[in-house]
């Protein structure tokens, strides 16, 4: 099977030699995270989460990430949820003054 046609877990895996062995190390290290064989079976579903402490603009990421979530899982894939930073944490200096005595 190509990457081409390969889906899910099954996509752009690490070159050890094996294709076998890279999707086993793969599927292992997310079923020790919880994840069970059937969800593995299933699409892959990147949700960008931009949500942060830093930047008051985005306090409803989390509920929104998890409607998005619900929706992915619901149209038969698996979401996955990672960490970018927001557009405003990029312009942040170290001269910002001190908050946490607030």
């Amino acid at each position: 099977m190509s990457d081409d046609e390969a889906t899910g877990l099954a996509r752009n895996l690490t070159q050890y030699g094996d294709a076998g062995f890279a999707l086993y190390l793969r599927r292992s290290f997310a079923r020790s995270m919880g994840y069970s064989s059937a969800l593995l079976a299933r699409p892959t579903v990147g949700i960008a989460n931009a949500a942060s402490d830093l930047n008051n603009c985005h306090r409803h990421f989390p509920e929104l990430i998890d409607a998005v979530k619900r929706g992915v899982l619901a149209a038969g894939g698996l979401p996955l949820a990672f960490p970018t930073i927001s557009l405003g944490e990029v312009f942040l200096t170290s001269d910002q003054p001190d908050v946490s005595a607030i």
